[in-house]
């Protein structure tokens, strides 16, 4: 198992074509792909730690990652070093 953390850097977040891009890379990875983001509950203040299947479009544009929020990327299953570039390569391609 592999987990890292990796920080949004585009002006407008996580939206739908890097997420779009992010569940094509993970559902080509043989083994899971979890992101796990702490969010403030806006209506309590408390932080909630969410964690989504990283193959569901749905389940990543849900946690709303905005702009210099980091999040947990976990990978667990055959060449997770090799998927973890794919991502870092591709988080970092929208800044």
């Amino acid at each position: 198992m592999l987990k890292k953390e990796l920080v949004i850097k585009d002006d407008v977040g996580l939206h739908a074509r890097p997420a779009s891009l992010f569940v094509k890379i993970a559902q080509d990875f043989n083994g899971t792909v979890v992101v796990e983001f702490e969010k403030t509950n806006q209506k309590t203040g408390e932080v909630e730690i969410l964690k989504k299947d990283g193959k569901s479009m749905i389940g990543i544009l849900s946690l709303g990652i905005e702009r210099d929020n980091p999040f947990t990327l976990i990978l667990d299953g055959e060449d997770e070093e090799l998927y973890f570039a794919k991502f870092e390569e591709l988080i970092n391609s929208y800044e």
